[in-house]
C-alpha cells in the first residue's frame, strides 16, 4: 500500500496539480502513526485495539521513541508546498466549514458513513474534481455518490 501511496503522491507532485487535504486527513493520519509506535513499542500486531486511554498512558512514550515520525506528518505538508506543489488544507474558512458539516450528517445517513468518512466525502464534494482514498467504505459509495461529478479513486493495498 506504502509503494501505492508514494507513486501516486510522486505522481500528483510531478504533474503540477492543485492538491487538497482534508484537515481530518491530518489527524487521523497522526492518529494512525500514534498507534503503530504503540504497536511496534509493545510487541502488539497492527491490529490490535488502541483507545484513546491507551494513547494518554504511553503518549510520552510514544513521542519520546518515535516522536518524529509525528513531526514528519505535519512537515510533509510544509516540505511538498517548498518544494512548489500548490497544495492546501481544506476547510479553510468558518463557511466551508458550515457547508461541509451540514452535508455530513445527510451522507451519514445517506450512505452508512461513519462522521469522519462523511465530511471527507462533504469536502471531496465541495473543493474537488476526485477523491483518492484508501478507505475500503467509499467502494460502495462511489457509484451512488457522484451527483456533484466527483470521481472516486480507491487505492487498493
Amino acid at each position: 500500500m506504502y509503494r501505492i501511496i508514494a507513486k501516486l503522491t510522486g505522481g500528483l507532485l510531478a504533474s503540477g496539480v492543485h492538491i487538497l487535504v482534508s484537515a481530518l486527513t491530518v489527524e487521523e493520519s497522526l492518529w494512525a502513526m500514534a498507534k503503530l509506535s504503540y504497536c511496534e513499542l509493545h510487541n502488539q500486531p497492527s491490529s490490535a485495539a488502541f483507545k484513546e486511554s491507551t494513547y494518554r498512558r504511553h503518549l510520552q512514550e510514544i513521542f519520546s521513541m518515535h516522536g518524529a515520525r509525528m513531526h514528519a506528518i505535519t512537515q510533509m505538508l510544509r516540505d511538498w508546498s517548498d518544494a512548489g506543489a500548490t497544495i492546501e488544507v481544506v476547510p479553510k474558512t468558518k463557511g466551508e466549514l458550515l457547508q461541509a458539516s451540514a452535508l455530513t450528517s445527510q451522507y451519514m445517513r445517506r450512505y452508512s458513513l461513519t462522521p469522519a468518512d462523511a465530511m471527507h466525502l462533504a469536502l471531496a464534494e465541495s473543493h474537488a474534481s476526485s477523491f483518492v482514498t484508501a478507505d475500503t467504505q467509499f467502494r460502495t459509495v462511489a457509484s451512488q455518490a457522484t451527483a456533484h461529478g466527483l470521481v472516486i479513486v480507491g487505492l487498493r493495498p
